[in-house]
């Protein structure tokens, strides 16, 4: 089994699925921005990522009425005025002027390793990035001094994650290809797990299976004269069952594909 076949297995595989026409999965082929004009965009886009794993989405999203009101709080997404007001050590405060403005919904734990006090770490910690750029113009150019160097381009994510607590490899990743850096994919854990049950990477740490899956999706992309957005969708839908574009939902299908891969390529169990 080489990279095209998989792909091509992969996509297929996603076509035979009731509900999934080749136009509603090409849909999903495309990010949301196209590298925006303004910093705020970015900023909001990286609010968004921080709140993009586990069940944060709907403790912190859908308790709000979605991210794009946090621009009550954030001056419009001004990642320049976000930093003026508040500094690294005001997670509570940011807290606190959330929950008096925007009256979340459900329980808000404060300790510090809670998904609240964690996200407002991540908000402040975007704003203060951010804040190191002139524009979004300056960003990109920054940004595309690894993203366009194939060798330096797995720095890039590692730098963000750096810089911005709790969002980590994978989630840096997801915030440049959904800013317009189509030559990204997520190590997203359904793409990790079909990829280690496949053979395809075999480290158990952590980092190194992040690296890992990254390059591979690369050179699937490569191989399928592609980009890594679209290699990364495909796998991602397959795990996930979510057309979010649309109102389908399939389930979730990593093992049953997982499964029908090494059956049609007699892989070993």
């Amino acid at each position: 089994m080489n990279h095209k076949q998989l792909y091509q297995f992969a996509y297929n595989y996603l076509l035979e699925k009731e509900g999934v026409t080749e136009e509603l999965l090409k849909r999903h082929f495309s990010p949301e921005f196209n590298k925006p004009d303004d910093l705020n965009s970015v900023y909001k886009r990286l609010c968004s990522t921080a709140q993009n794993k586990q069940m944060s989405p709907k403790i912190i999203g859908e308790s709000i009425g979605g991210i794009d009101n946090l621009d009550k709080v954030l001056f419009n997404f001004n990642p320049k005025e976000v930093s003026l007001i508040y500094n690294k050590s005001d997670s509570e405060l940011l807290l606190d002027s959330i929950i008096e403005i925007l009256n979340p919904k459900g329980q808000i734990r404060k300790t510090p390793k809670s998904i609240w006090p964690l996200f407002c770490n991540s908000v402040i910690d975007s704003a203060h990035f951010l804040n190191q750029f002139d524009s979004a113009q300056s960003f990109y150019e920054w940004a595309d001094f690894f993203a366009k160097d194939e060798k330096a381009k797995p720095a890039l994510p590692l730098l963000i994650s750096i810089e911005i607590r709790g969002i980590g490899f994978p989630l840096a990743c997801d915030f440049l290809k959904e800013i317009g850096y189509l030559n990204f994919g997520k190590p997203d854990v359904h793409l990790k797990e079909i990829f280690k049950e496949l053979n395809l990477i075999d480290s158990k740490n952590s980092l190194q299976q992040d690296y890992q899956t990254l390059k591979l999706i690369d050179e699937i992309a490569k191989e399928n004269k592609t980009d890594a957005f679209e290699i990364d969708r495909v796998f991602w839908l397959i795990g996930s069952g979510e057309f979010y574009l649309s109102d389908l939902k399939i389930g979730r299908n990593r093992n049953d594909f997982i499964s029908k891969t090494k059956k049609y390529f007699n892989l070993p169990e």
